[in-house]
């Protein structure tokens, strides 16, 4: 229900008559901020340098490696081609909805804020217009020639003069209490104003929300269709089984490929506790069941998995389960959109099949950060998220390193 606008400030303030003054208001001086030095900047300081270019060395040689994971993709067949491109794209648009929830939810609470000043300024005005109607009403019952009486009865000059003085401060107070009135109305409309600018931009949110969705199921749509299409052929070539142990190899490349980018990029951390001592005590990184443990058997041969499956609703929150940075946020086959954690000390952990991804190469993660969104990209049957811990590049079993199983504790928070 639209809000109802002030009354305007030429009714309201009709009684004041010719009480009203113009009063000048002082102009106030910018003072600058006492922070910042003139001539400087803040990416100007050498340690803020030294992580820019560390950042620049480590994406650079990251990049490189991913330009080598496309030259591997053109090998795939056109069918694998269109399901990694459609996955890509479902992870854009679920990022770009996670935006715009982001900026709806800012945005209501935004208006909620408003609203509130609003009505805290209405309560006031109507304080403001009985006190200043008091005033009025006691001016007129002292009349409006009572000072002239004072003179021309000629008393006490002494009593007199006290008189006038008080009668100065009336009208000061009676003046004071008007610029309050006109100062709250003005306050109002600015508020109305945000308010009515505020309502368009969260029905723009809403518009661009419900494209994105739409988006997204005709993605979703192409993507089964051309998942199913793809097992087929997997199927009809009867190389499952090679096709697993190729995506496993391509991982165990792509993992000794950040090990020797890491290992020549070392960053000037601030000091942290050694990974080494969290074992037993990391969270897991969402909320779900774990449908498959480290060493378990997989559908195929006698391919065992190097991680735990977690199977969880799509697009649950996915969080770094320790400090970090991210080294690796891409799809790969197999893995789908899968972004990887260097941990420091040879540490690293792999979250893979999620739906969107929320973190960038270079970028720092601490405990409890979403990176990611639950999915079933790289050709899962189900949501979930595959997540895997390794040191020096063998994997390590995460059930010995997280506190109880996935669905009876917080994920990482």
């Amino acid at each position: 229900m639209a809000l109802k606008r002030p009354r305007r400030r030429a009714r309201l303030l009709g009684c004041a008559g010719l009480c009203w003054l113009a009063v000048a208001a002082p102009a106030v001086a910018q003072a600058d901020s006492p922070n910042t030095k003139p001539g400087t900047h803040p990416d100007t300081h050498p340690d803020t340098r030294q992580a820019n270019a560390e950042l620049t060395e480590l994406r650079t040689r990251i990049g490189a490696l991913q330009t080598q994971l496309k030259s591997a993709r053109a090998q795939e067949s056109d069918l694998a081609q269109d399901v990694r491109e459609v996955e890509q794209r479902i992870g854009e648009i679920n990022r770009g909805v996670r935006d715009v929830y982001t900026q709806l939810r800012d945005g209501e609470r935004q208006l909620d804020a408003l609203q509130a000043q609003y009505t805290e300024g209405v309560a006031k005005l109507e304080q403001e217009r009985h006190a200043l109607g008091r005033q009025l009403r006691a001016a007129y019952l002292l009349g409006r020639q009572e000072q002239v009486k004072l003179l021309l009865n000629q008393e006490d000059p002494a009593h007199m003069g006290r008189t006038l003085v008080y009668y100065r401060y009336l009208n000061q107070a009676r003046l004071n209490r008007i610029q309050q009135v006109e100062a709250t109305l003005a306050q109002l409309d600015a508020l109305q104003q945000q308010i009515d600018a505020q309502r368009v931009a969260l029905t723009e949110t809403q518009d661009r929300q419900s494209a994105e969705m739409e988006k997204l199921a005709e993605e979703r749509q192409r993507r089964e269709s051309l998942l199913g299409k793809l097992h087929a052929e997997i199927r009809d070539r009867g190389d499952q089984l090679a096709q697993m142990q190729k995506d496993e190899k391509r991982l165990e490349q792509l993992i000794q490929g950040l090990q020797r980018a890491l290992a020549e990029v070392v960053p000037k951390d601030s000091p942290r506790r050694p990974f080494a001592k969290l074992k037993r005590k990391l969270p897991w990184p969402v909320n779900g069941k774990l449908a498959a443990g480290f060493g378990d058997r997989r559908e195929v041969g006698d391919l065992r998995w190097r991680g735990a499956f977690i199977a969880a609703p799509a697009n649950r929150e996915v969080r770094a389960v320790a400090h970090g940075r991210v080294a690796f946020a891409d799809w790969l086959r197999g893995f789908g959109l899968l972004i990887i954690i260097d941990h420091g000390d040879d540490y690293m952990t792999l979250y893979g099949h999620n739906q969107a991804l929320y973190k960038a190469v270079g970028d720092r993660v601490a405990p409890g950060d979403v990176i990611a969104g639950v999915g079933d990209t790289g050709g899962m049957d189900r949501n979930g998220v595959y997540f895997e811990l390794r040191h020096k590049g063998e994997p390590q079993n995460p059930q010995t390193w997280c506190v109880g199983k996935p669905d009876s504790v917080q994920a990482a928070r």
